[in-house]
C-alpha cells in the first residue's frame, strides 16, 4: 500500500479532465443559443449592436444611433432569458450637424456621399437607388452618424425620384432642405421631372432650390397654336417657364370663350436670331382670328392654315400679315379661308322703300357685284346691305343669286332666298306675261344643280282708273328712280331694265283713257342722223315691250329725237349719260 499515491493521482487527474471537458461541452450550446436569441431580438431595430458571450454573461458592443436606441438594446439584452449579466461596451455614433447627404449622377454612374443614421437605413437607400436606377453603377461613400431628421429616408426618396429623368444631376440634403439641379434626358422627361417635384416634400422638408435644365429639342425646334370650336391648344417647345405663363395668359386674353390647353414642353435650342416669345405671341394673335386653324413655327419659319371666323377677322388677319412678322421669323405657307357655314343662306327682300340684302356671300367681291347688279335693276331705291362673308357657298352661288335678284326686280314686292342649292321666289308680278317670263328666266339662268320653288301671283289693277295728271305724276316718280338701259350702240334692252318697264307698263294700264309718248334721246357722240335713227329704234323697242306687258299699241306713240334735246352738257361723261334716256309723257 506504500505506492497507492503513485497510482491514484493519475486517475484523479484523468477524472478531472474528463469532468472539465464535460462541463465545457455542456456550456458551448448554451452560449450559442443565447447569442442567437440575443442577435435575433436586436436585429429589427438595433442591428448596430454586436453580442459576445462568456458562459451566460453577455457583452453588448457597437455604436448606437441614439441614446434611446442604446437604452432599448441594453434592456432587450437584460431581459433575455438565460442571461446572467450584461456588460455594456456600447457607445454612440458621432453626431453630425448639419446632417448632409448628396447623390450625384454622372456619365460614370451614381455617387452616394454623406451620412446615414444606421446600417439598416444605409441598406434601404442603396436598395431604393438600385431599383430606381437599375443597371447604373453605384459608389457608396456614406458614413454613419447621429442627427438625421425624422423624415430622412423619405426625403432622400423624394429628391432622388427624378434621377431616372435626368442625364446628369445632383441632389443635396441639408437637414430637411433639398437642393436639386440637373439636365433632363429629353423634353418629355423634363416635364415629368417637374411634375414629380411639384408636390411638397414630406414632413418638414422643403425644396430650397430646383434647377432642371431643358434637354435639347428632338429634331427641329417647333411650336404651334391650334384653335377649334372649344379649345385653343398650345403645344411644342419653349425655353423656360416664364414664357409658358406669358403665352397662356396671352391665349386666354385673346379668346376668353375657349378653353386654353397647355401641351408645351421645355427644350433648349431656340434658333439663333429668333425671339421665341415675340414670335409665339404673334402666332397666338393670328390664330385667335380663326374659327378653326393652326399657326406653327418651325425653327425660323411660320406656317398658317385654317379658316377665319368672319370677313372682318379675315381682313384683320390680312392686315396683320401686311404689317410683317416679328421675332425674327419669316412667312412660310399660308392657306386662309373663311369658316364654313351650313346651311349657306342668302336673302333679298323687296319693300316699297328699300331692298334688303342679307345672309352669307363667299367674298366681298361677290357682295359688291350683287349690290352693283341691284343698283342697275332697282335704280335709286335704297339698298340695305347686311351681307356677311363666309365659307361654304355652293358652286354657282353668284349666278344663282343674280338670277333670283333679277326675278325679284320684276315683282311689286317679295322675297328671294338661296339656302345651299335651294332657291325660292315669292311675290306678285305686274302682268301675266311678266309672271311667265320670270319663271322661264329662272329656269334658264339658275345653275343646273339649283332647285327652284316659286310662288308668283299677279298684281291686280285697281278698280278706279287714274286721270292723265295723276298718271303722269306717278310715271314721273318712278322714272326719277331709274332709267332704261340698252346695250352700247344698240336698241336691245338690257335685262336689268325689265322690272322698271314692268312698272311703267302697269301704270299705263291704270290710266287707259290717255295716250303715252315714248321718246328716245341720245348724246352728241357720233353722226346726227345715226343718233336720230338709234333713238327711234330704242323708243320702238320700249313700245314693243310695253305692248307685250299688256298696254294697247293704239295708246302708245314712239318718237326719236336723237341728240336734239339734251338735258345736260355733252362735254362730260355724266352729261352724256343723262342725255341718253327714254322719256314717258302723257299726250292728248
Amino acid at each position: 500500500m506504500r505506492n497507492w499515491k503513485s497510482w491514484i493521482w493519475p486517475g484523479v487527474a484523468t477524472v478531472a479532465c474528463l469532468t472539465a471537458l464535460a462541463v465545457w461541452l455542456h456550456l458551448d450550446p448554451v452560449e450559442t443559443d443565447l447569442k442567437d436569441r440575443a442577435t435575433s431580438a436586436l436585429a429589427t431595430d438595433h442591428a448596430w449592436a454586436g453580442v459576445a458571450l462568456d458562459g451566460r454573461d453577455l457583452t453588448l458592443q457597437g455604436l448606437a444611433p441614439s441614446a434611446e436606441n442604446r437604452a432599448e438594446a441594453l434592456a432587450i439584452a437584460q431581459q433575455l432569458y438565460g442571461v446572467r449579466a450584461v456588460i455594456d461596451e456600447t457607445g454612440l455614433l458621432p453626431e453630425q450637424s448639419p446632417y448632409l447627404l448628396s447623390l450625384e449622377k454622372t456619365e460614370n454612374g451614381l455617387v452616394l456621399n454623406g451620412f446615414a443614421p444606421d446600417m439598416a437605413t444605409r441598406a434601404r437607400l442603396i436598395t431604393l437607388l438600385s431599383e430606381t436606377l437599375p443597371g447604373i453603377a453605384l459608389l457608396d461613400q456614406l458614413k454613419l452618424a447621429r442627427g438625421a431628421p425624422d423624415e430622412f429616408t423619405v426625403l432622400v426618396e423624394y429628391g432622388s425620384s427624378v434621377f431616372s429623368r435626368l442625364s446628369t444631376g445632383l441632389m443635396e440634403l441639408n437637414g430637411t432642405a433639398i437642393r436639386i439641379k440637373g439636365q433632363a434626358l429629353n423634353p418629355a422627361d423634363h416635364e415629368i421631372a417637374l411634375q414629380l417635384l411639384s408636390a411638397s416634400p414630406p414632413g418638414d422638408g422643403r425644396v430650397e432650390s430646383l434647377e432642371i435644365s431643358p434637354a435639347p429639342a428632338n429634331g427641329d425646334y417647333t411650336w404651334s397654336a391650334e384653335v377649334d370650336d372649344a379649345h385653343l391648344t398650345l403645344r411644342g417647345y419653349i425655353p423656360d417657364p416664364s414664357i409658358r405663363s406669358v403665352l397662356i395668359d396671352a391665349a386666354t386674353a385673346s379668346r376668353p370663350d375657349l378653353e386654353v390647353v397647355d401641351e408645351m414642353r421645355f427644350a433648349s435650342g431656340v434658333p439663333d436670331g429668333v425671339d421665341w416669345l415675340v414670335a409665339s405671341r404673334d402666332a397666338i394673335a393670328l390664330v385667335s382670328l380663326m374659327e378653326d386653324g393652326r399657326v406653327s413655327i418651325r425653327n425660323d419659319r411660320i406656317d398658317i392654315s385654317g379658316d377665319s371666323s368672319d370677313a372682318e377677322a379675315f381682313r384683320a388677319f390680312q392686315a396683320r400679315l401686311d404689317q410683317g412678322l416679328s421675332g425674327g421669323v419669316k412667312l412660310g405657307t399660308t392657306d386662309i379661308g373663311l369658316a364654313r357655314v351650313s346651311p349657306f343662306v342668302w336673302t333679298a327682300t323687296l319693300d316699297p322703300d328699300r331692298l334688303l340684302l342679307e345672309g352669307f356671300v363667299p367674298s366681298e367681291a361677290v357682295a359688291d357685284d350683287l349690290v352693283g347688279s341691284a343698283r342697275l335693276k332697282f335704280g335709286s331705291l335704297r339698298i340695305d346691305n347686311r351681307m356677311t362673308v363666309a365659307g361654304g357657298a355652293p358652286e354657282g352661288f353668284s349666278a344663282a343669286a343674280d338670277a333670283v335678284l333679277q326675278g325679284l326686280s320684276r315683282l311689286d314686292g317679295g322675297v328671294a332666298t338661296l339656302s345651299d342649292m335651294e332657291s325660292t321666289l315669292t311675290g306678285n308680278a305686274f302682268s301675266a306675261a311678266a309672271s311667265g317670263e320670270i319663271a322661264d328666266q329662272l329656269g334658264t339662268a339658275l345653275p343646273e344643280a339649283f332647285s327652284l320653288r316659286e310662288t308668283i301671283g299677279q298684281l291686280p289693277l285697281p278698280s278706279e282708273n287714274l286721270n292723265g295728271t295723276e298718271c303722269q305724276g306717278q310715271i314721273d316718280r318712278i322714272a326719277s328712280q331709274n332709267s332704261v338701259l340698252f346695250d352700247t350702240g344698240e336698241a336691245r334692252i338690257q335685262y336689268h331694265s325689265r322690272g322698271f318697264l314692268d312698272r311703267i307698263a302697269f301704270l299705263a294700264r291704270k290710266c287707259p283713257d290717255v295716250r303715252l309718248e315714248i321718246s328716245g334721246h341720245t348724246d352728241a357722240d357720233g353722226e346726227t342722223d345715226a343718233n336720230l335713227a338709234l333713238s327711234e329704234r330704242r323708243a320702238e323697242a320700249v313700245m314693243d315691250y310695253m305692248v307685250d306687258a299688256g298696254v294697247a299699241r293704239s295708246r302708245l306713240l314712239s318718237v326719236g329725237y336723237g341728240e336734239s334735246d339734251p338735258v345736260a352738257d355733252n362735254k362730260t361723261e355724266a352729261g352724256k349719260a343723262a342725255n341718253r334716256r327714254i322719256e314717258f309723257r302723257i299726250v292728248e
